[in-house]
């Protein structure tokens, strides 16, 4: 924003009020401008953090259920798994052809366009209401994935001994109780994660 000073000395009142109100219209116009442009700066912002939002639950939705079947898949085995220590536990050995499956599937839900919104101060410009929705969405879903990766921890403390004497048999009792009350934990933790899942609510009000 610049000033000019006028063309020619200013003699009358007449022809300094007029000078000064010609700079105000001017000054007034300027910050109209100023503030039309960071508007329509922000509304871009907002709407391109809001359409990305959206499209990042919509993904979310669908992995959704893809870790839905891979948790019920995961439940399937562990339950198996128990069912082997239990007939390890009584005869010594699990049956022929059978072994321990201790595989999670797992795959994160992403956060990132809610994070560049935040980061970028796109959420500063939303509604309240529309900020609140999504942070209970997201804060869902953080809590869902962490108690996921908590799972690969307990499933490694559970087969760690298994690891460590190279196949079932070679358990000692205490060790058999170890594994089979580790694993049990496990299926416990797979229902938690099942159950955060399927009260996950994904929705907000358009």
């Amino acid at each position: 924003m610049e000033f000019h000073t006028p063309d020619h000395p200013v003699t009358t009142w007449r022809q300094f009020f007029i000078h000064i109100g010609i700079v105000t219209v001017g000054i007034l116009i300027a910050l109209s401008l100023e503030s039309l442009v960071e508007w329509q700066h922000h509304r871009a912002l907002v709407k391109e953090a809001r359409e990305n939002i959206r499209r990042e639950i919509d993904e979310n939705r669908a992995q959704l259920k893809q870790n839905n079947a891979d948790v019920q898949a995961n439940m399937t085995r562990m339950t198996r798994n128990l069912q082997l220590l239990a007939t390890l536990r009584t005869t010594g050995h699990i049956p022929e052809g059978s072994d321990l499956q201790y595989r999670l599937a797992w795959s994160a839900f992403s956060d990132t366009a809610w994070t560049t919104a935040r980061d970028t101060g796109a959420l500063g410009f939303m509604k309240y209401s529309e900020v609140q929705c999504y942070a209970g969405i997201y804060l869902q879903q953080q809590i869902i994935n962490a108690q996921a990766m908590a799972l690969f921890q307990a499933q490694t403390r559970a087969v760690s001994p298994v690891l460590i004497g190279g196949k079932p048999e070679a358990l000692t009792p205490e060790e058999r109780e170890r594994v089979l009350s580790r694993s049990a934990d496990l299926l416990a933790d797979l229902k938690v994660v099942g159950q955060l899942m399927s009260q996950w609510d994904m929705r907000c009000a358009n």
